[in-house]
C-alpha cells in the first residue's frame, strides 16, 4: 500500500478537493478565467483608491513647489534688499521693504494653510466616492 506525500509534513494538509470551490467540476481552462474575475474585481477597487491617493500626493507636492517657489522670491528680495545701497542709507525704505517682504511670506504661508485644508476635504471627498 502506497503512502501518500502528505504523511511526510508535521503539520495537518488541507484537503483541496474539500474546499468549496465554485468550478470544481469545470475544465481547468475555465477555471483561472474565473480567479482572474475575482481578482481584478477586488485590485480595480484598489487601484482606483490608490489613484485618488496619488492624485492627491502630486495636488500637495504641486502646492509644495508653489510655496517654495514664492519663498524663494521672497528671500531673493531680502537679499537685494540688503545689498541695495539707497535702501540702507534709507531706514523707512528698508522698513517698507522688509514689510512687503514679510506681508509676500504670510499671504503665501495663509494660502498654504488653506490649501492643505482645502486638499484635505478633497481628498476625503473622493475617498467616499470611490469607496460608495
Amino acid at each position: 500500500m502506497a503512502t501518500s506525500n502528505f504523511n511526510r509534513f508535521p503539520f495537518p494538509l488541507i484537503n483541496v478537493d474539500t474546499l468549496p470551490f465554485p468550478l470544481a467540476n469545470a475544465d481547468t481552462t475555465t477555471s483561472p478565467a474565473w480567479w482572474m474575475q475575482q481578482w481584478m474585481e477586488t485590485v480595480n477597487t484598489t487601484t482606483r483608491l490608490q489613484l485618488v491617493w496619488l492624485n492627491m500626493l502630486g495636488s500637495a507636492m504641486q502646492q509644495e513647489a508653489e510655496f517654495f517657489k514664492i519663498m524663494a522670491v521672497s528671500t531673493e528680495k531680502l537679499a537685494h534688499g540688503a545689498m541695495n545701497q539707497d535702501l540702507l542709507r534709507d531706514p523707512s525704505a528698508m522698513v517698507a521693504h522688509y514689510q512687503e517682504v514679510a506681508d509676500d511670506i504670510t499671504q503665501a504661508t495663509m494660502n498654504r494653510m488653506n490649501k492643505v485644508t482645502e486638499l484635505s476635504q478633497d481628498f476625503r471627498e473622493c475617498l467616499w466616492d470611490e469607496i460608495g
